[in-house]
């Protein structure tokens, strides 16, 4: 895939079709050049080094596969969400938010994020917030807070070329993902909503797809409606009492046990028990010693 230019913007397409752990990255080249997300193609973004072509970096958050690249412009400000600064200035409270921070599998996210991922503490220079308008010279970006993949998750608005940056809530196949300790599957589905009142006619996604033209009311739909069948399984499996890591050994969100299984596993589970929770709180199933059960019509009457 090559580059795709929409006047000063920039759309750098990840290796891998933009899978992780790569995603594809927006290059703002204007007066102030900016990178959102710089962890999409490794010899791109060290030519833009070289030329010292960055002057600012914009992370979306705080996931490794969004921040791999970071570390090349060590002299460019960092730009993040006020919610997530916090993550991006200490590596303890970056685990934190995954879930993380008293991870059996220590060693093995260390390697993961230090090692693989190029993780360095970074005080942001600037931490946005819903609504704030950046302005790099004649392109201006309006900052859409859309938390649930992650708090503090952004999308950004650039209404004068009508590009809708939509960040990891990125419309594919394989649905939402809300696995971290700070993920919310409700705030996904209203930041999904609130993503198609924004005028656009461009949408362009971390992962996959990469640039969308025209309506994605559909997409958006079918994306969503992930969630709901992930649901259906779920009380689908109660069909007798289970406890969590029965439900997690049936990976219903992954459909098959994969390797590295410390990584998928994580995931997996803390996307279950986000389900849990939610179906709880809908008076969709009961829990009683460890277990969780299934509630009927015929039960709640």
């Amino acid at each position: 895939m090559e580059e795709t230019r929409f006047g000063n913007l920039v759309f750098i397409p990840g290796m891998g079709c933009g899978k992780y752990p790569f995603c594809n990255s927006l290059y703002i080249d204007d007066k102030k050049k900016a990178i959102i997300d710089p962890a999409s193609d490794e010899s791109y973004l060290r030519k833009l080094a070289r030329g010292k072509k960055v002057d600012i970096i914009i992370n979306s958050h705080y996931h490794e596969d969004h921040i791999a690249f970071n570390y090349l412009f060590p002299e460019a400000e960092l730009y993040v969400h006020e919610a997530i600064g916090t993550c991006f200035k200490s590596y303890n409270s970056f685990l934190d938010y995954c879930g993380l921070l008293d991870s059996k599998y220590r060693a093995e996210w260390d390697d993961l994020f230090l090692n693989r991922f190029h993780f360095e503490e970074r005080t942001p220079s600037v931490e946005f917030g819903d609504g704030d308008l950046l302005i790099f010279g004649d392109t201006k970006l309006r900052v859409i807070h859309t938390p649930g993949h992650t708090i503090g998750h952004c999308s950004f608005h650039f209404p004068d070329q009508g590009i809708l940056f939509m960040g990891d809530l990125d419309l594919s196949r394989f649905g939402p993902w809300y696995g971290d300790r700070v993920s919310d599957i409700d705030q996904t589905i209203q930041s999904m909503r609130r993503l198609l009142e924004i005028p656009a006619d461009i949408y362009i996604t971390s992962h996959e797809t990469g640039i969308i033209r025209g309506d994605i009311t559909e997409m958006v739909e079918t994306y969503l409606n992930v969630i709901t069948q992930r649901e259906k399984k779920i009380l689908e499996f109660l069909e007798r009492p289970r406890t969590v890591h029965e439900i997690v050994e049936r990976w219903i969100i992954f459909k098959r046990e994969l390797q590295p299984r410390y990584f998928f596993e994580f995931a997996e589970r803390g996307m279950i028990i986000k389900h849990l929770e939610r179906l709880i709180r809908n008076g969709n199933i009961g829990t009683e010693e460890g277990k969780f059960y299934f509630i009927s019509s015929s039960d709640k009457t």
